[in-house]
C-alpha cells in the first residue's frame, strides 16, 4: 500500500516531476484534503471536482482573494486589479458570467475559428521551416511564438509589438497562478495592466473606426437584444483572452512535443484525419494534465466529505487529478487515442469551460501535423525545470532538434 500522504506542495520537484502518484493516493486516502502549505482544500475526486466549479457555494471570485494571502494583503496600492476583478469572465459568478459568456460566445465560435486554420498552418510551416536541423529552445522559438502571432494577429498587433503582449500575458499569469507568490509579482502584474489596457485601447478605438473582419471587432460588437460589454468588461475579455491564448497553448505545445516525439505509436492516430487529430489531441491533453487546477473561494461555511469547509477557505478543483480518475477511465495513467473524452476536465468543467477551447485545439492539431507529418524530433534533455504555477503544468524551457525528412 502506499505511504500516506502528509501533505502537498505545488512547487516541490515530487510533484513537478511526477504529481500522478500523489494525486491517486489523494483520491484513495482523502478526497477533501487540507494541505497546511497552501492553507487550502485539495479536491481530487473527478465527481467532486465537477461539484467544486458548479456548487454556488463556491465562488470564482478568486484573484483578489489570493492575492490578498501576501504578508501585508494588497491594501489600496493596486487600485486596477480591484478594478477589473469583476470584468474578467473566469473570474465572476452568475449573473454576471452568464451575461459575459453570451455576449463573447460569437466571437469564439467554429467558424471564427476555422477562419484562423489557414494563418495556424502558415505559421507553423514557418516556424519549423526557421528552426530546421538547429538545436533550439523549443519553448522560445516555437511554442511561445507560435500562439503569440495567431493571438496577436486575432487582435491586429503590429508584428513588432508582439514580444510585448507575450511578455503581459507571461507577467499577468505569473502573478494569478503562482504556486509560490511574491509582491514584486503582483507590482508587476499591476504594472502591466495599465500598460497592456492602454495598448488595447488604442486597438479598440482603430477598431471602431475602422472594423475588421477578426475577433477583436467581433468582441467591440457583442451585444445580445440592446445589451453590450461595458468598456472594462472589453478589455477584461481581451486579458482574458490574450492570457489564456499565448500561456495554455504555449505550455500544451511544450509538453505534447515530449508525448509524441516519445510514443511514435500515436502518430499513425494523430496523422489519420480530421476527426482521428482532433480525438488524439483530446486524448492529448486529458493525459498531460496541462491544467493542474482552478480556485475556488468558500462562500459559506459547509460539510464535505466529514470536513468543515469555512467561508473564505480556498478550494482548488485538480483538473489533472479529475482527468485521471479510475472511476471515470479504465487505465487512466495510459493514453489511448481511441478513448471518449467527453468528461475530460483539460479545458474545465461546469458553467465556466474555456471558450476558448477549439481554438487552442485547432492550433494543437494543426502544428502537431505538420511537425510529425514532415519532421524528426528529438529531444535533448530529459530532467526539466519546471513553471511556477499551481494553475499549469508547464516548462521554462526545452532543448530539441527539429530536422525535415527527405
Amino acid at each position: 500500500m502506499a505511504a500516506v500522504v502528509d501533505d502537498l506542495d505545488f512547487n516541490s520537484d515530487a510533484f513537478l516531476n511526477d504529481p500522478w502518484p500523489i494525486l491517486a493516493q489523494l483520491r484513495e486516502q482523502d478526497p477533501v484534503f487540507w494541505s497546511r502549505t497552501h492553507q487550502a482544500w485539495i479536491i481530487t475526486r473527478h465527481a467532486d471536482i465537477l461539484n467544486c466549479f458548479r456548487d454556488r457555494r463556491l465562488s470564482a471570485s478568486r484573484i483578489v482573494p489570493f492575492l490578498e494571502t501576501i504578508p501585508g494583503g494588497l491594501g489600496e496600492d493596486f487600485p486596477l486589479i480591484r478594478r477589473f476583478e469583476n470584468a474578467w469572465i473566469s473570474n465572476v459568478d452568475d449573473p454576471i458570467h452568464s451575461r459575459l459568456r453570451k455576449l463573447m460566445l460569437n466571437a469564439f465560435s467554429k467558424p471564427v475559428v476555422e477562419s484562423l486554420r489557414p494563418k495556424a498552418r502558415e505559421v507553423s510551416r514557418e516556424l519549423l521551416a526557421a528552426v530546421d536541423g538547429r538545436d533550439i529552445d523549443f519553448v522560445a522559438e516555437i511554442a511561445r511564438e507560435l500562439p503569440a502571432r495567431v493571438v496577436t494577429g486575432m487582435f491586429g498587433v503590429p508584428p513588432g509589438r508582439r514580444a510585448e503582449f507575450a511578455r503581459w500575458a507571461g507577467d499577468i499569469q505569473q502573478a494569478t497562478g503562482a504556486a509560490v507568490l511574491t509582491r514584486p509579482m503582483i507590482e508587476r502584474y499591476h504594472q502591466t495592466l495599465a500598460e497592456l489596457s492602454a495598448a488595447l485601447m488604442e486597438l479598440i478605438e482603430f477598431r471602431r473606426r475602422e472594423p475588421q473582419d477578426d475577433l477583436l471587432t467581433a468582441l467591440v460588437r457583442a451585444r445580445d437584444a440592446g445589451d453590450q460589454l461595458s468598456e472594462d468588461e472589453l478589455l477584461g475579455a481581451c486579458h482574458a483572452t490574450i492570457i489564456g491564448g499565448f500561456e495554455t497553448t504555449m505550455h500544451m505545445l511544450t509538453l505534447g512535443l515530449i508525448e509524441f516525439a516519445g510514443k511514435p505509436e500515436l502518430l499513425p492516430h494523430l496523422l489519420g484525419g480530421t476527426d482521428a487529430c482532433q480525438q488524439t489531441i483530446d486524448e492529448l491533453m486529458r493525459h498531460v494534465g496541462m491544467v493542474k487546477g482552478m480556485l475556488r473561494i468558500a462562500r459559506e461555511d459547509f460539510e464535505w466529505h466529514g470536513k468543515q469547509i469555512r467561508r473564505g477557505d480556498l478550494v482548488f478543483g485538480m483538473n489533472m487529478s479529475g482527468s485521471r480518475d479510475e472511476a471515470v477511465w479504465k487505465d487512466a495513467d495510459r493514453m489511448d487515442p481511441l478513448r471518449n473524452n467527453r468528461m475530460s476536465m483539460a479545458f474545465g468543467a461546469g458553467p465556466h469551460h474555456c471558450l476558448g477551447h477549439l481554438l487552442a485545439k485547432m492550433e494543437l492539431g494543426e502544428f502537431f501535423t505538420e511537425t510529425f507529418a514532415h519532421y524528426d524530433v528529438q529531444i535533448r534533455e530529459t530532467r526539466h525545470q519546471h513553471i511556477n504555477s499551481f494553475a499549469f503544468r508547464g516548462l521554462e524551457r526545452l532543448p530539441v532538434r527539429i530536422t525535415r525528412r527527405v
